[in-house]
C-alpha cells in the first residue's frame, strides 16, 4: 500500500514529493543554523504546494458535480 501511495504522489506532485524525500534524509542533528533557515523555506514551500493540491482538488469536484447536474437537468434520453 504504501509503494501504491508514493508512486500515486510522484505521479501527482513530482516536486512536492521529492521535496519531501528530500526533508525525511535530513539527519536532523546534522542541521547548522544556517541551513535550518533553508529547512524553514522548504517546509512553507512544501505547504503552499499543498495548499494548492487542495484547491485543485476542490476545483475538481465542483466540476464534477457540475457535470453531473447538468447531465441530469439535459439527458436527451430520459422519457
Amino acid at each position: 500500500m504504501r509503494e501504491y501511495l508514493r508512486r500515486f504522489a510522484q505521479k501527482v506532485a513530482p516536486g512536492a514529493y521529492s521535496a519531501l524525500v528530500k526533508v525525511n534524509s535530513l539527519d536532523l542533528d546534522a542541521i547548522e543554523a544556517g541551513s535550518s533557515a533553508d529547512l524553514v523555506i522548504k517546509i512553507a514551500e512544501l505547504e503552499k504546494q499543498l495548499q494548492e493540491m487542495r484547491e485543485e482538488n476542490r476545483r475538481v469536484g465542483e466540476l464534477y458535480d457540475l457535470v453531473f447536474a447538468r447531465l441530469q437537468e439535459d439527458n436527451p434520453l430520459r422519457a
